[in-house]
Parts: structure tokens; C-alpha cells; sequence
């Protein structure tokens, strides 16, 4: 048995700490004083039309004894303040955000133990201590996965696999997520509604080819195929995070998303005008109008 905890408790880290400790691994949960003082110690997960479950959790507002893996499981614009929640010695740092720009704060604090990662799950949180999980699995890809890690997420049911190269594991998953994540936004709705608008699937299409683009110019090994072809695949009914942060009036990741494609494409002078164009509608189209400087 591992020590593990897990910071952040939207969808993806209640549906991860339970994984875990139903796995039999150590866990602690660690929470906002105010989702503290109303959490009853464990963790719900519904799962569609599969039998759920529910678990106890240890919950914690600081981490201050050592452990063997630190889950980041928090949003971009909240990294600087959960990350101050922590004061532990620290055996393995993964982080499960979007995008790439968290690795340098991360490994400003944390060093080489930090492993870039990403997960692949649809998971909701509908309460303190509670999760809807809609995905059939949760697999988790890393850059060469600690043997710690891997022992977990096997106990946990969990899929795990060695990406490959850390630009390999962030951009696999950006590739798909940059244009699914910014045309359901766009959208207002789920993949239906991007389909059923001809000028947005353009868009997302076309975005998709500038994020294969930009991260193949950061070194990522990518398939431009096989992402459009998990575009044009995906099940109508699906939806995104960035999209229900729009829905709530809240800006999301826009920036966390959006910006590495953008932000490469002006590093190695490739035009990005679906992109752009995508996350100016996102801004200022979809019904919930967005900053210019996200915050969630």
C-alpha cells in the first residue's frame, strides 16, 4: 500500500480518490476548508447505468505528512493557491490538468519528481463528496511511469501506459481537446450541436490540424489522422469542461486550452486563424461573454 493524495475534488479527483481507496491504497482528499467543513468523509460515484459506489476518504484543508503521490487534480487558475496547501515531503508529483503550462510552476517547486501525465475520463462532480462518472474506463498516460504509480492505478482499475515522450502525453491529448473542448463552447452544447453547424465543424476540423501542427513543431509525435477521425467518431452526447464552466458563467480553461496551440504557432511562425477565431467566439459568442484574462 501506497501514500497518496489527491488535490482537487471537482469530477476527475473525487472520481480518482476513489478509485484508489476502493483499490486499497492510502488516500487523503484534500479540500477548501469550506467543502471541508460540509464532506462526511467519503466519496460517492454514480456511474451511469453501472452499479456505483461509495468509499471512505480521509479529507484534509493542509498535507503536511510525507507521501509516497500527489495528485493534481485542480484547474490552471487555481494551482498557485492549492499548491500553497502543501507542505509535505513529496515522493512523486502527477498532474492530470490540461494543457501545458502548469509543468513549470510544478517543476519550479517539485523538481524531477514531477511526471507529465494526462487522464481520460468524463467525470462531474454533482455535490461535496460526490461524482457522476459517464465513461465507460479512466485511463491514465504518463512519460514513463514510476513503478508507485503504476502498481496504484492497477490496483485501482485504472488504466495506465507509458506515453512516451513528455510532449508526446500533453499534446496527444491537446490535439483533441483544443478544437473538441472550444467548438462545444462555441456550440453552447454537446458534439451534436457543433455538427449540426457546418461552419464549426470547419473551425473545429481545422483547428484540430493547427494543434497536430504546433505540437509536431514542440516534438510531439502525432497522428493528424487519427485525431479527426476521433473527432468525426465521438459520440454525439459529448461534452466538455470548458464548456460547462461557459454554461455556469465562469471562464474555465480558455487560456489553458487554447493558449500552447497559440502560443506555438507564434514560436514556430504557424498561422492559427481557426484557433483564434474559435477562442474569439468562445469569448464573446456563447452566450456567457468571457475576459480577455480567464479565472475560474
Amino acid at each position: 500500500m501506497s501514500r497518496h493524495a489527491v488535490l482537487g475534488a471537482g469530477g476527475v479527483g473525487l472520481a480518482l480518490a476513489a478509485a484508489l481507496a476502493r483499490g486499497g491504497e492510502d488516500v487523503t482528499l484534500l479540500l477548501r476548508p469550506a467543502s471541508l467543513a460540509r464532506y462526511d468523509g467519503s466519496v460517492t460515484v454514480r456511474q451511469g447505468l453501472r452499479e456505483g459506489f461509495t468509499v471512505a476518504v480521509p479529507a484534509a484543508a493542509h498535507l503536511t505528512g510525507p507521501i509516497d503521490v500527489l495528485w493534481v487534480c485542480v484547474k490552471h487558475p487555481d494551482l498557485p493557491g492549492a499548491l500553497s496547501t502543501v507542505a509535505a515531503d513529496v515522493g512523486v508529483v502527477v498532474p492530470l490538468l490540461n494543457g501545458t503550462g502548469h509543468l513549470p510552476p510544478l517543476r519550479e517547486r517539485f523538481g524531477d519528481r514531477v511526471v507529465a501525465a494526462s487522464i481520460r475520463i468524463e467525470a462531474t462532480r454533482t455535490a461535496v463528496g460526490e461524482v457522476r462518472q459517464e465513461s465507460l474506463f479512466t485511463e491514465i498516460e504518463l512519460a514513463g511511469p514510476p513503478e508507485v504509480v503504476a502498481e496504484a492505478l492497477t490496483a485501482a482499475g485504472i488504466g495506465c501506459t507509458d506515453g512516451g515522450s513528455e510532449a508526446d502525453v500533453l499534446w496527444r491529448k491537446l490535439a483533441l481537446l483544443a478544437p473538441l473542448a472550444l467548438a462545444t463552447t462555441c456550440a453552447g452544447g454537446p458534439l451534436d450541436a457543433v455538427r449540426a453547424d457546418e461552419d464549426l465543424t470547419r473551425l473545429m476540423l481545422a483547428c484540430a490540424d493547427e494543434a497536430c501542427a504546433t505540437g509536431r513543431a514542440e516534438g510531439a509525435r502525432l497522428d493528424r489522422g487519427r485525431v479527426l477521425r476521433a473527432l468525426t467518431r465521438a459520440p454525439g452526447r459529448t461534452r466538455t469542461s470548458l464548456q460547462r464552466d461557459v454554461e455556469r458563467g465562469e471562464a474555465g480553461e480558455l487560456d489553458a486550452i487554447a493558449g500552447p496551440v497559440r502560443e506555438a504557432g507564434a514560436r514556430h511562425a504557424i498561422p492559427t486563424p481557426a484557433t483564434d477565431e474559435l477562442v474569439h467566439r468562445a469569448r464573446h459568442d456563447a452566450g456567457t461573454p468571457l475576459p480577455a484574462g480567464n479565472r475560474e
